[in-house]
């Protein structure tokens, strides 16, 4: 099965030149510098003779650059010289080091242009206190409103360090899960800015797991006299970014866990034939095509991936499983008119292993769900989701100040949509359904909402959703919904 992995792995990698790129594409309106347009035409071109930088007290220049898709000395279509500029902000912004970006031209005489590219940094030293749920979503937790199920503690994140869009994170958390780590992402290593690294390291235990689902809702075991569950994870990860929109990701990860004799009494399967620990290393690898006008909340373009992961490569006497896993992924946005946007994205999990571990496989209603269905598990080797949207913009993005002393905080940005929405998926499951009534069968969702989007990234959802057995629930999240 990894072979078959590689195969699609060289495939996507040798078909990365057929992917549009605003970077790699030429457009008929857009000609390089040692490229002459005919002295008919030549007015109709704008030539870039320089391109200016300014707000940038931390990030450095270059890395600013690499985002513009357009150099010092290339020539633009008069006509596309404001997509051209749109297209620079929103590649800025996505890069989640800016709250505010700004790009326009100034005249430089004789067919020439001036570009001004303004940002406004984050805040990027960040020792964030941890307060998180353990369940799945933040409504399954707060069905119980089980303080004992809570995390704390601290991160101690450096964004953008060395001014590189490098991360260093460590953290310390206590609480129902126990967890300390380190991670370190370089983005850019090459000199091209092309490639770059990262690797984490994590150690965790729990006095609690989920061991089994009944009834569409997980089963626990806890002891809280001993661990019932301990974990190391390492990754070391490998970024590829030729142009602006496509990008390829490699991961390679050691996993060991152990879990306390009494879980085998209580089931055969969480590592596979009674078995208490498990070590093996896994792969992955994804294909990713964005060109969304914002990661974090899009409104305009599409997206799409394409994921290859196994699990058990062979490497360990001891490394027992062997789980394949594709994931296809795609959505898109579109502007209808000046308010109304409509969205819609699908998803699908295949995999060829349909005897997997408990503690390995994972269905619809975790990071993947069903609106309507927060409070519910549905196992599954294979799952298909689809969803779409129609968002009225209630309130357009404003931009406030506030009497604040720190600029990086002082102003800030929100807006307001509605949007009403359907989605619908099937979970095939060949190992828990028996148990599981929602498995195996039909299901949708359906409901109404408000989003409240502002700065660093915040997306607050609130919303009210029908399922297919009637049930009616208000539900909150943070992201967006597609």
């Amino acid at each position: 099965m990894p072979a078959l992995g590689i195969a699609f792995t060289s495939f996507f990698l040798s078909a990365q030149d057929k992917w549009p790129d605003s970077v790699k594409v030429k457009s008929p309106s857009v000609v390089h510098e040692n490229t002459s347009p005919d002295s008919s035409t030549a007015v109709n071109y704008m030539k870039v003779k320089e391109i200016i930088i300014t707000g940038n007290k931390v990030t450095k220049k270059h890395v600013i650059l690499r985002e513009i898709p357009f150099h010092a000395g290339d020539t633009i279509g008069k006509s596309m010289i404001q997509e051209k500029l749109k297209a620079a902000k929103e590649n800025l912004l996505n890069t989640s080091l800016f709250n505010f970006v700004s790009v326009d031209s100034l005249p430089a005489g004789n067919n020439q242009v001036t570009i001004l590219v303004n940002v406004a940094e984050r805040w990027y030293t960040w020792p964030v206190p941890i307060f998180e749920v353990q369940e799945r979503n933040f409504n399954d937790w707060w069905e119980r409103k089980d303080f004992a199920r809570a995390n704390y503690g601290f991160y101690l994140n450096r964004d953008n360090f060395r001014g590189r869009k490098e991360a260093l994170s460590f953290y310390a958390q206590f609480g129902y899960t126990v967890k300390y780590g380190i991670a370190y992402d370089i983005p850019y290593l090459t000199h091209k800015q092309t490639g770059g690294l990262g690797f984490s390291f994590a150690y965790g235990h729990n006095h609690e797991i989920a061991y089994g689902t009944l009834d569409n809702h997980q089963l626990y075991f806890k002891n809280p006299d001993d661990y019932v569950r301990k974990e190391w994870v390492g990754k070391l990860k490998y970024f590829y970014r030729k142009g602006i929109h496509n990008s390829h990701y490699f991961e390679t990860k050691f996993v060991s866990s152990l879990v306390n004799d009494a879980v085998r009494t209580i089931t055969v399967d969480y590592f596979d034939n009674k078995k208490t620990e498990i070590n093996f290393f896994a792969l992955d690898y994804s294909f990713r095509t964005d060109f969304r006008d914002s990661r974090q909340y899009p409104l305009q373009g599409y997206f799409f991936e394409f994921e290859y992961n196994q699990l058990g490569l062979g490497i360990l006497k001891d490394e027992k499983i062997d789980v394949t896993n594709f994931y296809f992924t795609l959505r898109g946005y579109e502007k209808l008119s000046n308010r109304f946007y409509l969205s819609g994205g699908a998803k699908a999990k295949l995999s060829p292993n349909l005897n997997q571990p408990y503690y390995v496989q994972k269905g619809l209603g975790w990071s993947d769900y069903i609106r309507g269905y927060e409070y519910y598990v549905i196992d599954g080797q294979r799952y298909g989701l689809v969803k779409a949207g129609l968002k009225y913009e209630i309130v357009k993005p404003h931009v406030k100040t506030i009497p604040l002393p720190l600029n990086k905080f002082n102003t800030f940005h929100y807006a307001f949509y509605a949007n009403i929405y359907g989605d619908a998926g099937y979970a095939d499951d060949h190992m828990y359904a028996g148990a599981n009534p929602l498995a195996n069968t039909f299901l949708y969702g359906y409901g109404v909402g408000i989003d409240y989007v502002t700065y660093y990234d915040i997306i607050l959802r609130l919303e009210c959703s029908v399922n297919k057995m009637k049930e009616i629930g208000f539900f909150v999240h943070f992201n967006a919904g597609i």
